[in-house]
């Protein structure tokens, strides 16, 4: 990594290497697990999960990677666990296709489920959800419709500016490609942060990524090495 990319120590939280944000009315943490933590709310926040697309893919006669919806869960356990959270926000897609229905995925989700029985849970739907279809009722998670209001703050899936509210959301996937000598480059999720806007990268094992565009407005904080910070605007 550059030099000129060396994390501020100074903006970096302390707490597991995440990055203090405040937001009008609200003030979050992102954390190098690609999630937004809101202490005051007690509330998790994750975009883009994507459960069951490696199944999708081998039901379609694609060679991929397997376990990664276990994967996905353990890291989705270790976060609620951690910060001892009462709610759970996932900003859309949340199942990846009508295929992810598979009795493998869905005992998977069971038995997670049953671990975070007192956790409140809300799926808001993205487009994969609606090819997907909702997660069967019997795994207690809310499902609604864009935007869900949450005090100061609205949860999307698709991002986009409210009035009055600073929107969370996912979608984009966004990464960013630090420079290295030569033509090397490391390519890093990132978190992608514009007036009234804070888009959270994919939480997914199995997720693939869009580079975000700089700009004089944008702040993007990259993910790698357990630590989350902020990259100069425009570079």
């Amino acid at each position: 990594m550059p030099p000129s990319f060396d994390p501020d120590p100074s903006a970096v939280c302390a707490s597991a290497g995440a990055h203090a944000l405040p937001l009008p009315g609200a003030d979050v943490l992102l954390l190098p697990d690609c999630a937004v933590w809101w202490p005051e709310r007690h509330t998790l926040l994750v975009a883009d999960v994507h459960l069951g697309k490696a199944a999708v893919f081998r039901a379609r006669g694609l060679p991929v990677p397997e376990a990664t919806t276990g994967d996905t869960l353990a890291r989705l356990t270790d976060l609620l666990h951690r910060h001892a959270a009462r709610q759970l926000v996932l900003l859309g897609d949340f199942l990846h296709a009508r295929e992810a229905h598979h009795p493998v995925v869905l005992q998977a989700l069971q038995g997670w489920r049953a671990q975070h029985a007192g956790v409140a849970m809300t799926l808001v739907r993205g487009n994969h959800d609606s090819h997907a279809g909702d997660p069967p009722p019997w795994l207690g998670i809310d499902v609604v419709d864009e935007p869900l209001p949450l005090g100061p703050l609205a949860a999307c899936h698709h991002p986009k500016t409210l009035p009055n509210a600073t929107v969370l959301a996912g979608h984009w996937h966004p990464t960013v490609t630090l420079p290295g000598r030569g033509r090397d480059g490391l390519r890093l999720p990132c978190f992608h942060h514009a007036p009234g806007l804070l888009v959270l990268p994919a939480f997914g094992a199995f997720t693939g990524g869009h580079a975000a565009a700089a700009a004089h407005d944008v702040t993007r904080y990259a993910v790698g090495a357990g630590r989350v910070w902020a990259l100069p605007r425009g570079a």
